[in-house]
Parts: structure tokens; sequence; C-alpha cells
């Protein structure tokens, strides 16, 4: 089960075959306004991304939420945060699975809508979207990374 799932995680990432989407300059990570964290270092976001950070600081996993690499924000997000291919980003995961070092890959989310409908909906889930999606709902809560807001100068996940 765990396998079909990973496996599921490898296609979907690597090969869904959609439209390329217009570049955004930066994304937005987003959690649940039930989740304590506010703020993250961008070390500390990449390691949670690559599962090496499995836990929040409560003790509950976290749940990983991903947008298509073909999206903007996926694009963003494996240049500037994870620093590898989609295919290096899918290798790692799939490594770590069979490993035993992570009990399960991100999980793919195809739209914005519900990727912040995911990430309300879990106390424990982080995703991202193009900070120029559609208004944060209320329930949610834009992280600052290295006290940085998507929109500051020198936020680490923005195009060059």
């Amino acid at each position: 089960m765990r396998r079909r799932a990973l496996i599921a995680f490898l296609i979907l990432f690597a090969v869904t075959a959609r439209p390329a989407e217009a570049p955004h300059a930066s994304v937005s990570f987003l959690v649940s306004a039930k989740n304590p964290i506010r703020n993250v270092s961008a070390g500390d976001l990449r390691r949670i991304f690559l599962g090496e950070i499995s836990r929040w600081s409560n003790g509950h996993r976290i749940v990983l939420l991903v947008r298509p690499a073909e999206s903007a924000e996926g694009r963003v997000f494996l240049k500037r945060l994870v620093r590898m291919s989609d295919i290096d980003y899918s290798q790692w995961w799939l490594g770590a699975v069979f490993r035993g070092q992570a009990a399960e890959a991100p999980r793919i989310v195809g739209g914005v809508d519900a990727m912040t409908r995911a990430v309300s909906a879990n106390a424990d889930a982080i995703g991202f979207v193009a900070t120029s999606a559609p208004a944060i709902e209320s329930d949610l809560v834009v992280l600052t990374i290295d006290r940085k807001a998507p929109t500051d100068p020198g936020y680490p996940v923005r195009m060059p």
C-alpha cells in the first residue's frame, strides 16, 4: 500500500500533464491558524519539506502538501527552497520512504483552492501557493521565513 502511494506520488509529481502557469514572484507557505508556528527559518523549512524534520514542536506529525512541479509555485519551490529538480525531489522521497526514514511522501494538491482547503482542514498540514493567489482565508496563516513576509525584499523563496 505504501509503495503504491509512493509510486503515485512520483508519477504525479514528475509527469503531471498540465499547461505551465504564468510565473509568480514568490511562494507563500501556509499553515492552519490552529498551528502555533508563525515564523520558520529557511533551513528548517527546507528540512521540513525534505522530511528531515517530521514533527511540529507539539509532537504532531507534519503533513506535507505540495503543488505540482510544473506549476509556477512548484518550480519556485523546487529551485529556491529544496534546490532540486522534480526528478531528484521524487527520488529523494522514494529513498526516504524505502529506507524507513519517512512514513510517507508529500501529497500533491492540484489547485490553489484545493490547497487552501486541505491546509485549513488539517492543523498539522503545511502547504504553499503563489503569493499572487487569491486572498488567504482567515483560518490560514502565511508563515514568515526568517522574519520576512513573502512580499518583503530578501524573502528567500522568490525568483531572482
